[in-house]
């Protein structure tokens, strides 16, 4: 719920900013969010999991989890600090015209609310304290429309004020979150830093990659765009944000997918993980042909009355975005399969490589919303196969050490003269 309620008070926000900001700040603004997300939860994503794992591991042998917390709170902090060397980088992707002074100071404190948030989340979710889980997204959700509403019948028009404000409502969430969970710093032994770096490099490539995929669209549309598209980034944003809505809802489910996909292998029920993996990715795909259409149909005037703006995307831009969301999902489910496989770097190499397939494609044509689109579509695509076939590849491997174990086996049997 919790989830759900932050995925609408996103465009709510955006619809906010939309109609009290120019188009170029808007733009600027879309930029930001961007970056922050992409970035934030690029490598803040990894920790949260990292620390989920070793807490619940903990948690299992009856062994107190405040050391590894206390390990992973300074992990972020060494991760915190390398804040001001991502704000030169973001900036390398930005146009130079296009982000004031306070949108890098909001960059910053996003970054930095991420981290505090994603370890946040992670200890929850790994005490099963998912109704503070919950309250963290629906707060930070909540707390930014009711703010931005009051900035925008304030008057206020000024692009840094949206900027900040987006990048701090994380710190509200994190204070309703914990104001009443107790007994999440239990002693016990000592943690080294393996308990939580056991496949953290790996985990960073990948969600990184994928962070920027995902977001990387509204970043090339700004790098890529002439000085009369400066509103282009803005309107892309908002065709981004319709297209993904499913993504949203999604999240709920790949929540309890990682688990549920680790059991199954962790006890050799190897057929069972095929056929639920194969059933959800079938079931994504189908339902995402609905949605295509529906993008296609309904998305224009969806953006008319979300937005306040005329749709500068076409049905044919807002069904390429969404069949390339579509295929994404498709694709972190099979991920999902690889770590439970303990698969880790062929997940990070797989959304490594649509990074680069992304950037490929983007880099040719000169219809600045289609080569995005394209790019995005042909970054997923490949996602989706490098995955799926590597799933496969061990999945067979898997059945041909059990066909191996068996024929062992009978081999072992006294042969009846």
């Amino acid at each position: 719920m919790g989830l759900a309620v932050n995925g609408a008070a996103l465009i709510a926000f955006l619809a906010i900013a939309s109609r009290r900001l120019t188009p170029e700040d808007y733009s600027a603004l879309g930029v930001l969010w961007a970056l922050v997300f992409g970035v934030g939860n690029g490598i803040m994503q990894p920790l949260e999991q990292e620390v989920a794992r070793a807490v619940s591991a903990r948690r299992a042998r009856g062994i107190g989890a405040g050391p590894v917390i206390r390990r992973a709170v300074a992990l972020g902090a060494v991760f915190a600090a390398g804040v001001c060397t991502l704000v030169l980088v973001g900036q390398a992707f930005v146009r130079r015209d296009t982000v004031n002074g306070w949108l890098l100071v909001a960059f910053v404190v996003g970054l930095l609310a991420f981290c505090a948030g994603h370890l946040t989340r992670g200890v929850l979710s790994s005490h099963h304290r998912f109704g503070a889980y919950a309250s963290f997204f629906a707060t930070d959700g909540v707390s930014r429309v009711v703010l931005a509403a009051a900035l925008a019948a304030a008057g206020i028009t000024a692009v840094g004020a949206y900027g900040l404000l987006f990048a701090v409502t994380p710190f509200l969430g994190i204070a309703v979150a914990l104001a009443r969970p107790r007994g999440l710093l239990q002693d016990g032994p000592e943690a080294s830093w393996k308990e939580l770096t056991t496949a953290l490099g790996w985990l960073l490539l990948g969600t990184v990659s994928l962070s920027l995929l995902i977001q990387g669209g509204t970043i090339a549309v700004d790098w890529l765009a002439t000085a009369d598209q400066r509103q282009a980034a803005g309107v892309f944003l908002n065709g981004l944000q319709t297209a993904r809505i499913p993504l949203f809802l999604f999240q709920a489910i790949l929540a309890s997918l990682l688990p549920k996909l680790s059991r199954l292998a962790s006890t050799g029920a190897y057929a069972d993980f095929e056929r639920a993996l194969v059933r959800l990715v079938v079931a994504i795909l189908a339902v995402g042909s609905v949605t295509t259409i529906a993008a296609a149909v309904v998305g224009p005037r969806f953006i008319d009355l979300a937005f306040g703006a005329q749709a500068a995307l076409t049905s044919r831009d807002l069904a390429l975005l969404a069949i390339a969301f579509v295929v994404v999902m498709a694709a972190i489910c099979l991920d999902q399969a690889l770590v439970a496989l303990a698969s880790h770097s062929r997940m990070a190499l797989g959304w490594f490589v649509a990074l680069g397939v992304f950037v490929a494609v983007t880099a040719l044509g000169d219809d600045l919303y289609l080569r995005v689109e394209l790019g995005l579509l042909a970054g997923s695509l490949v996602a989706m196969l490098w995955m799926g076939g590597h799933v496969a590849v061990l999945l067979r491997r898997h059945a041909r050490g059990r066909v191996l174990d068996l024929s062992e086996a009978m081999a072992e049997l006294p042969v009846q003269q």
